[in-house]
């Protein structure tokens, strides 16, 4: 079984610290989307950069202007299989 073992902490809303992704559907300076062990995270704002990534660890952090953190359990983005890393390592 799946472990679904998942934090998230934003700091000061300019530092985002996060356990349990699994990948990385989409990111730029204003949206990053992961897949995490408990659905779905959109994160959104200004500025935002991934300064530390660890897929093996699930661990992940984000800086930048935070101005807002969603889930969901969209089986649209999940169906497409297209992942960050599954484009790279193609």
């Amino acid at each position: 079984m799946e472990d679904k073992k998942h934090n998230l902490s934003i700091e000061s809303r300019n530092h985002l610290s996060t356990s349990g992704v699994k990948d990385i559907y989409s990111f730029d300076e204003n949206k990053v989307v992961l897949d995490t062990t408990l659905g779905t995270l959109t994160i959104i704002g200004e500025g935002l950069h991934i300064n530390k990534l660890n897929i093996d660890d699930g661990n992940l952090v984000v800086q930048g202007n935070i101005s807002s953190c969603e889930y969901s359990e969209s089986k649209n983005i999940r169906e497409r299989g297209k992942g960050f890393f599954k484009k790279v390592f193609k």
